[in-house]
């Protein structure tokens, strides 16, 4: 693919992002995306929630940093795409149960993206979305980790952290001011929440 072409389809890309309901979109080079042993560490240092609970989950899912990084350095770009929501969903004792609406949009937006990308004419685009695999848990658990076939194996997508993506400072790499969440945060606290994804391509 020529070089403008590449441009004009991650131009489309880009756009077609903040159609489906993306906050902001940003083309990265992957060169750029940092991937962190310690980003990795955070799903079991505190112990996640949902540390162990699916495929996409370490400590089963496959993409150590590592192999992540191996990965990162086959491709050119990737499509950064921010999904902001309301703090209510993300803070307070109802977080674990108010979150996930948002969470399965997220999911299906990178889903949506990737399914774009490789229609554009980039046969090896991958994403990545955020927190637990909230298709199936809490409602069911992970059929995978049962020894049987994956329930939604073209909407299933790993964090960007359970891979060891540094999100905090890709988004600070591309001027995106993020704020931490924990269990002591509170809601007059809290700015602004949101997802962030990524899809590799090119």
């Amino acid at each position: 693919m020529e070089e403008d072409t590449i441009y004009r389809k991650l131009e489309e890309l880009h756009d077609y992002a903040l159609e489906i309901g993306a906050t902001r979109a940003e083309i990265v080079e992957a060169r750029d995306l940092v991937v962190r042993e310690s980003a990795r560490a955070r799903c079991y240092i505190p112990t996640c929630k949902w540390y162990g609970s699916s495929i996409h989950c370490p400590p089963h899912n496959p993409l150590t940093p590592e192999i992540t990084r191996r990965i990162v350095s086959e491709y050119r770009y990737g499509l950064l795409f921010q999904l902001e929501t309301d703090v209510e969903n993300f803070v307070g004792d109802e977080w674990v149960r108010r979150h996930i609406p948002t969470e399965l949009r997220h999911k299906e937006m990178v889903s949506q993206i990737s399914s774009r990308a490789f229609h554009l004419g980039f046969p090896l685009a991958m994403g990545f979305a955020a927190g637990e695999c909230s298709l199936c848990l809490p409602a069911r658990p992970c059929a995978v980790l049962e020894g049987k076939p994956c329930v939604n194996p073209l909407r299933a997508h790993p964090a960007m952290e359970a891979c060891g993506f540094d999100v905090f400072e890709i988004a600070r790499k591309v001027g995106w001011k993020l704020v931490p969440i924990g269990q002591a945060s509170r809601v007059e606290h809290v700015p602004c929440a949101s997802l962030i994804g990524l899809v590799l391509v090119a």
